[in-house]
């Protein structure tokens, strides 16, 4: 069963996304200024072609290993998720400017708090590989489908298994969550595991597709004791199909979580090793 936008869903599963748009609603509180150890490696391959004589070239590829600090935040207006991923290690090597950067993105004035956000954002993705400008590699991007305000714009069918429900979800919106660098929309659709008595969202299926490029972020959570049992992303997996047949696909692990720290002086700090 399927139901229309802003028709009023099935009792049990309305009551079940209204538990879990409160939980979303804490967590937003509970998970920011968070700080995990990211392990991330990412695979890019290009497609095959053909060279000027007609015969067929083998696709490149290429992979990166990345160790960073990730950060997550909202931004000032408390309208979407954000993340600074603090990249200290790129293929075993250490990042030599870091230092540099995080004085530059956090500590010298910037023309705005948006314009700050943006340069965040475009910082976190600065050793992202393969032919896609991407900044949605984020763990819990997909927990905004799941917020008070976007719940009219999106279609929910669920089915309960023992303890938890399974919700599919689709947009139905022009204004899409996602939107390519040109600005077109990208419908998203997926799918999220839900517990059932207390609305936490055990996993979650995001998928999202323009003309030209189709992407995949799937995200498991676990408890962390050091957060109070806090259920935090522990995997990320990604995947981007581009219509020339380019693939990125990447897989990020999480660990050693804890809050960030701030100094006395007010400045933020970097997180010690």
């Amino acid at each position: 069963m399927v139901a229309a936008v802003g028709q009023a869903q099935p009792p049990d599963l309305d009551e079940l996304l209204d538990k879990t748009a409160d939980y979303v609603a804490s967590y937003q509180h509970d998970f920011v200024g968070i700080v995990a150890d990211e392990t991330y490696r990412q695979e890019a391959r290009s497609s095959r072609g053909t060279d000027l004589r007609g015969f067929p070239i083998e696709a490149s590829r290429q992979k990166r290993d990345l160790k960073s600090d990730v950060l997550f935040v909202r931004t000032p207006d408390a309208d979407y998720w954000m993340q600074f991923r603090d990249v200290y290690e790129v293929d075993g090597k250490p990042v030599r400017d870091r230092a540099e950067r995080l004085t530059k993105l956090f500590l010298e004035p910037s023309r705005s708090v948006r314009q700050q956000a943006e340069d965040i954002s475009t910082e976190s993705a600065r050793y992202n590989i393969g032919g896609v400008n991407r900044n949605i590699n984020l763990p819990v991007l997909a927990l905004s489908v799941l917020e008070t305000h976007n719940r009219p714009w999106v279609v929910f069918n669920g089915s309960r298994k023992k303890d938890a429900w399974d919700v599919e979800f689709h947009e139905e919106r022009g204004g899409t969550l996602i939107r390519t660098t040109g600005n077109q929309s990208m419908p998203s659709r997926g799918h999220f595991l839900i517990d059932a008595a207390t609305g936490r969202v055990l996993s979650s299926d995001l998928i999202a597709e323009s003309s030209s490029l189709r992407a995949r972020i799937e995200v498991t959570y676990a408890p962390e004791s050091s957060l109070g049992g806090l259920l935090v992303p522990s995997v990320m997996r990604e995947k981007y199909d581009s219509k020339d047949g380019s693939v990125i696909e990447g897989r990020a692990s999480y660990a050693r979580f804890r809050r960030y720290q701030v100094q006395t002086d007010e400045k933020l700090a970097p997180v010690k090793k």
